[in-house]
């Protein structure tokens, strides 16, 4: 398979499901596979080539998807509503997930490259524009040397009746990789080298939480490696903990036809943020990162499923499985 054989369409298609099945362990992919694909042979075929390209780190998928991908995703231009692409002139979309989008933009004012992370509009109208105004200003707060800081906000309204607010945040552009893809290029990583990248994310974390905000969504690709050091992305859509007992305000997962986005990535996510409790605070994140440090060791997070519902049943259900069994050269010092 070749760049040039995929079309725009045909990769927002892919995009999501290939995310999904990398995040499976590799003997269970067939059977999710078989689950998405159903009867539609070429989609398989598609699939099971970029599984391939990334297992064997072929070129196709050695820089992270965004990248290799930009030119397909840069076919369209992105709907920026114009006070924001007066200040930030968008060069191409970066990134997305269940969330938002995210653009490379180039800072006119301060001549610099920054990051333009703007809510799906779902996302917005669930969340509300005071609530995301209220977080934003204190994730605006946290000023530490493993979190990306946050260096704009704001709120532009609809001119169409009945439509929600575009909200969006500013960061610095990080050059380089993320924890995701230095993974699937290495696999797992040295236990030291594991331990050191766990100890500044926690060092962060705890941070974070003393200030009464927390996360949600400690994953690989939320931790830029920059010169080496771990830093925690996405902080700008964090959840107060003052206000996590408001139910009215949860993001649950949900699938069907009035599937809603959620806070948290399956594969990582604690049992309370599986189960839709309203009272999640910052031990949520440490499952989180315990779900990380056990990839960085073994290769692979600590429970997978056929889909993400099936995955966070594991998580609510099941144990860990020993990391010793997972790991062939376990070290002294891990448990």
């Amino acid at each position: 398979m070749t760049l040039a054989s995929l079309s725009h369409e045909r990769w927002k298609l892919l995009e999501p499901l290939l995310d999904d099945a990398l995040e499976l362990e590799p003997e269970r992919r067939p059977e999710f596979l078989d689950a998405v694909c159903r009867d539609d042979a070429e989609l398989r075929a598609e699939l099971g080539s970029l599984l391939a390209a990334c297992d064997k780190g072929d070129t196709i998928l050695a820089d992270p998807a965004a990248v290799a991908y930009a030119p397909l995703l840069a076919q369209t231009t992105p709907e920026i509503p114009s006070p924001i692409s007066g200040r930030y002139h968008i060069v191409r979309e970066i990134g997305r997930g269940g969330m938002g989008t995210v653009y490379l933009a180039n800072d006119a004012k301060h001549g610099r490259q920054v990051a333009v992370k703007a809510l799906h509009a779902e996302v917005a109208q669930l969340i509300g524009s005071e609530r995301f105004e209220r977080e934003i200003e204190i994730a605006a707060s946290l000023s530490h040397p493993h979190i990306l800081p946050l260096h704009d906000s704001g709120e532009v309204k609809s001119e169409r009746e009945g439509e929600p607010s575009f909200l969006y945040f500013i960061t610095p552009f990080a050059a380089g990789e993320t924890l995701r893809d230095r993974l699937l290029r290495e696999i797992r990583l040295a236990p030291e080298e594991a331990v050191r990248l766990g100890q500044e994310i926690a060092q962060a974390l705890d941070y974070a939480h003393r200030r009464g905000v927390v996360h949600l969504d400690i994953k690989p690709g939320n931790i830029l490696l920059h010169e080496g050091h771990a830093v925690i992305a996405d902080f700008g859509i964090a959840r107060a903990m003052s206000n996590a007992g408001d139910g009215n305000n949860v993001i649950r997962a949900d699938t069907g036809e009035n599937a809603m986005p959620m806070l948290g990535t399956p594969s990582y996510m604690s049992p309370e943020q599986a189960l839709g409790l309203s009272d999640v605070d910052g031990r949520s994140d440490v499952f989180s990162l315990g779900c990380v440090l056990f990839e960085m060791l073994t290769g692979q997070p600590p429970f997978a499923g056929s889909g993400p519902r099936a995955t966070m049943t594991r998580h609510v259900m099941e144990p860990a499985p020993p990391l010793r069994a997972l790991r062939p050269d376990p070290q002294p010092e891990l448990p």
